[in-house]
């Protein structure tokens, strides 16, 4: 199959005008329930028609005895049955002139000898009749921009620019939960389950070819044709940053891998080459894959490494900068000249050092110009700033002291008054940080004085991040920075 058969196909996978789903449930908990309530309960627009035997309708949805007696034509099926039962479900689907389908169900290769046997059936049946699947012993697919999920847990994420490439199916699930909740934004998301017909390389090559995809997640426990998908993360790479977290690295986990998805894990030390040569960001925990992917997907790339650091106290940009020394990051001595414009905006007794401590001046508009002058200095390529939202709390605290003290409770009007105040100077700060990153081109991260981990904040001038820790936004900026550097190399070498 060329590539432009196979991408035509996956066009109505990702992307069907209708759906039908093989094994539809209204029973609570089966997955042929769960599938068909979440391609349902969303805003999808397309024919659904689910297949059920026993049932008239469901979900006040008619339903079918089979494929064949669909009326209109069906771009995807979706499966739910058992493994026996799908080389005769694909027959039906060659007849009925379908050429996707997701293949949910389990006991396939990674149950072992028997198993494998039939995948290799429904291999050889999905070739001769020109059907692309996705699975087996897959959690699913989802496309935002089209409503469209088929996943047993949906969440209805908010469409945007990350797409998500898993070999895990409850990993890739608990990855876009997160992108759901923290408001990233979402483009495609693909469990490729056991890999049976469609590789990790070919959904790579699939969103990477999309422009509304900015940035891709994969989680990848093993690779079979590691010269070929090398070719692909090259081609894709070029154009948009990927992100990888390898699992199976561990002699423990290289053998939950095999059982899992009957994957074999591979070198460590293979992986980590062939990432690097082919331009893949390769992260370590699941919350470094969501952190770096979301800064990737929004903010943009930086052209170096050097990071010019704004404190709120000195103790945090001690740290700062500790960290980014480890990091391979570099900050930059000022100049005479950038301490003559920061000058102006300090008292006479800052300390002149980057990181610049603003020595607890808590003004937004000063903070701004901090900010501002960091970002537009030549000698930097991105900016920390550190402690200057998610005071809130400490207002809290502040108040309920000061009522101990004083005997008496301060109305409610006035507290909330307060707050108000505080959480409008940080909006104020946070609107103007999104303006100097439009601005600038280079990517600001904050440190916020919360425990919430990343959080997404959407201005009029694009998205700005906080997260909770040094040492998050350093792990962001050292793999935006090695990107950057592998981006030069490229257009180097076109020169």
């Amino acid at each position: 199959m060329d590539r432009k058969e196979l991408m035509s196909k996956l066009d109505k996978m990702f992307f069907p005008q209708s759906v039908a789903v093989v094994g539809a449930s209204d029973v609570p908990g089966k997955w042929g329930s769960r599938i068909l309530t979440a391609i349902l309960g969303w805003s999808y627009r397309g024919k659904v028609y689910p297949v059920n035997p026993n049932r008239k309708s469901l979900y006040n949805v008619e339903c079918y005895p089979d494929l064949g007696s669909i009326p209109g034509e069906v771009d995807l099926a979706v499966f739910t049955i058992p493994a026996k039962m799908i080389p005769d479900a694909f027959r039906e689907c060659i007849a009925k002139g379908i050429t996707a389908a997701v293949v949910i169900s389990a006991g396939f290769k990674e149950t072992g000898e028997e198993g494998a046997g039939l995948e290799k059936e429904i291999i050889e049946i999905a070739r001769e009749g020109g059907i692309v699947f996705m699975g087996p012993n897959t959690m699913g697919v989802v496309s935002a921009h089209h409503s469209f999920e088929a996943v047993p847990l949906p969440t209805a994420p908010k469409p945007g620019g990350l797409s998500i490439i898993s070999q895990s199916g409850n990993l890739g699930i608990q990855m876009m939960k997160w992108t759901g909740h923290k408001d990233i934004g979402l483009s495609i998301y693909a469990g490729v389950g056991n890999e049976a017909m469609l590789k990790a390389g070919d959904l790579l090559r699939y969103v990477g070819t999309r422009d509304e995809v900015k940035a891709v997640a994969m989680y990848i426990e093993g690779i079979p044709n590691g010269r070929e998908f090398m070719e692909i993360a090259f081609e894709v790479t070029r154009k948009k940053p990927v992100i990888a977290l390898k699992g199976g690295n561990s002699a423990t986990g290289s053998k939950a891998a095999q059982s899992h998805t009957g994957s074999m894990a591979g070198s460590v030390a293979a992986y980590r080459a062939m990432f690097a040569q082919s331009g893949i960001i390769q992260v370590d925990t699941p919350s470094e894959l969501l952190n770096v992917s979301a800064a990737m997907t929004h903010l943009a790339i930086p052209r170096g490494n050097r990071v010019g650091v704004m404190s709120f106290g000195g103790g945090w940009g001690v740290i700062a900068a500790d960290q980014c020394e480890k990091a391979g990051l570099v900050m930059p001595q000022l100049t005479p000249e950038i301490i003559r414009v920061i000058d102006a905006y300090l008292p006479a007794f800052w300390n002149r050092r980057n990181p610049v401590d603003v020595v607890g001046e808590d003004d937004p508009e000063m903070c701004l110009q901090v900010i501002g002058a960091l970002a537009r200095w030549e000698e930097t390529d991105m900016v920390m700033a550190l402690g200057i939202v998610g005071r809130s709390s400490f207002l809290e605290d502040f108040i309920e002291c000061q009522e101990r003290l004083e005997g008496k409770i301060f109305k409610r009007e006035l507290k909330l008054s307060i707050l108000k105040d505080q959480i409008r100077s940080e909006d104020r700060i946070l609107s103007g940080i999104g303006k100097i990153q439009k601005e600038t081109g280079k990517p600001i991260l904050v440190v916020a004085l919360t425990d919430g981990g990343l959080t997404m904040r959407y201005t009029d001038y694009g998205a700005v991040i906080t997260l909770s820790n040094p040492e998050e936004v350093v792990a962001i900026f050292a793999h935006m920075a090695r990107y950057g550097r592998y981006l030069e190399g490229i257009r180097g070498q076109r020169r």
